[in-house]
């Protein structure tokens, strides 16, 4: 998911600079809510990622025919595998390719070293993906539409001047030493509420059901719940209301800096240095610095030292102290 909305400042930049251009967007049908209201876009093609070869091949057939010429001028492959090197095949006249860093990454998970002096955003790993064409860099954000925005892309924004302050929290994660430990959340949602009177709004998809329905479990005051649903546009909808959002290292990230929302994201297992912050939005990311991290770039199922230190160290007080800096920075908040 997170992959995909890193793309959509690329998307507009190619379209500012190509105005009239035919420009396709391929992606797996449990992503396509994302690009479902982008204006920048001519046309949506989904695919399944469980699809055959002669599948895909059935599918490129019917891209070519709806071609002039049956190819496309340029294709721009910012996913680089097997499978899109299948399906762009006789495609493109011309054909462009993201650069995946699998070097820097690897110096990073294997030797703890970075080989690039300074972290790159991957929204601009893949603008240098289309660097040939000229494309420049607008000095905009990300963006995920929704049914109900403006033409001119601009997010909703709460009233940063009432009390109480919307917190998000998204506690779920894929892989578990991206997690950082449901205990902890719940104690910081009390923290937030007792404390600063805070307003919670709780964040998840299905696949996180057992961790949302424990927190919930414990929260005996209001709350608003956006946990039922695997829907990303309802997710961004939900985050739109929220002053902050504080989550993991994972796609709701993405989401809610696309939708101009402030972000804390914690940082266990993987570390900034791979590229995947949050972009152009006031954030914070809280992390260790421990000899074993990163041990991974996506995550693992288990922390490979048994001790997981790269979320037992991370305290609530630390994860508190983050979101009282964004307050205080973008809403001229006092405690």
């Amino acid at each position: 998911m997170g992959d995909v909305i890193l793309t959509t400042s690329l998307v507009r930049q190619i379209r500012n600079h190509y105005p009239k251009a035919r420009i396709d967007f391929v992606t797996s049908k449990q992503f396509t809510e994302i690009l479902k209201f982008n204006p920048h876009l001519s046309n949506l093609i989904e695919y399944d990622k469980q699809s055959t070869i002669n599948e895909i091949a059935v599918l490129k057939k019917n891209i070519k025919q709806s071609l002039s010429g049956g190819r496309y001028d340029i294709v721009i492959d910012l996913q680089r595998n097997l499978r899109t090197k299948i399906l762009r095949s006789g495609l493109g006249n011309k054909y462009l390719f993201v650069n995946k860093l699998r070097l820097h990454k690897l110096s990073l998970v294997y030797f703890k070293r970075p080989l690039l002096k300074q972290i790159i955003p991957i929204p601009d790993i893949y603008r240098l993906a289309a660097s040939p064409l000229g494309i420049e860099d607008d000095g905009k954000g990300l963006e995920l539409w929704l049914p109900d925005d403006p033409p001119t892309y601009k997010p909703k924004k709460t009233d940063s001047v009432n009390k109480p302050f919307k917190i998000a929290i998204a506690p779920g994660a894929f892989h578990e030493t991206k997690r950082w430990q449901k205990e902890k959340f719940s104690e910081l949602i009390h923290l937030l509420k007792m404390q600063y009177n805070a307003d919670i709004l709780l964040v998840g998809g299905v696949k996180d059901k057992t961790i949302t329905d424990w927190i919930k479990s414990q929260i005996n005051f209001p709350y608003e719940d956006c946990t039922e649903s695997n829907s990303i546009i309802k997710t961004a909808g939900a985050i739109d209301s929220a002053d902050l959002l504080v989550s993991n290292d994972t796609g709701v990230v993405h989401i809610a800096t696309a939708r101009r929302v402030p972000v804390v994201a914690v940082f266990g297992s993987t570390v900034k240095e791979f590229g995947f912050i949050p972009y152009r939005i006031e954030h914070e990311i809280v992390e260790k610095a421990l000899y074993c991290r990163p041990c991974t770039h996506y995550g693992l199922n288990k922390c490979p030292k048994v001790h997981f230190n790269c979320m037992n160290e991370i305290t609530v007080e630390d994860v508190l102290t983050s979101i009282l800096n964004i307050l205080k920075s973008t809403f001229d908040f006092s405690i």
